[in-house]
């Protein structure tokens, strides 16, 4: 499946003009109407909670990921500084319980079946968390990133025993390393 990622120059929003806009809309209206309880029934069952850092040079990277696994509209998020080093890091104590609040929160209401934890490269959360270091050494970056992720995993299974959890770090260019 080839995702797309709109811009302001695609092009893809020219085909709506105004009365096809109040032609959708109206469309929309009345789908709303007579779908009421059935579209409330399908809140159900989503396939992922997406827990990641708050660093907006990856946003269009991470749900090109999550588009890339077929989950479009099938996951919720949770966006914190440093992502999953932001809900195990002591530096950032206060947080965790949050996190575990809500992720807690999202498995029942949206029966979520997996967490998928991203963290990624030059992230002031981490450097805040492990230290200067971390910007100037890419071996201790990747051990500082790997070792906040799967203490993330444990904490996981300790409190959801049930999700799947993927792990993963990802590049500047939006690539992901998975953290097994």
């Amino acid at each position: 499946m080839k995702s797309h990622i709109h811009h302001a120059g695609c092009g893809c929003l020219a085909m709506f003009q105004r009365r096809r806009l109040l032609g959708l809309g109206l469309g929309a209206a009345a789908l709303a109407v007579t779908a009421g309880p059935a579209a409330a029934a399908l809140d159900k069952g989503y396939e992922a909670m997406l827990l990641k850092c708050i660093d907006p040079r990856f946003t269009t990277n991470t749900w090109a990921y999550m588009a890339s696994r077929g989950w479009e509209n099938l996951y919720s998020q949770f966006n914190i500084a440093g992502g999953p080093i932001g809900v195990v890091a002591p530096a950032f104590a206060d947080w965790h319980k949050a996190f575990w609040d809500n992720l807690g929160i999202s498995v029942q209401l949206h029966e979520v079946k997996r967490v998928v934890a991203i963290t990624h490269r030059d992230c002031g959360a981490a450097a805040v968390a492990y230290g200067d270091r971390i910007k100037t050494d890419r071996a201790f970056e990747t051990e500082m990133h790997t070792k906040a992720l799967r203490d993330f995993r444990s904490e996981v299974q300790k409190r959801q025993p049930h999700l799947a959890v993927e792990l993963g770090i990802m590049e500047l260019n939006g690539a992901v390393g998975v953290v097994t």
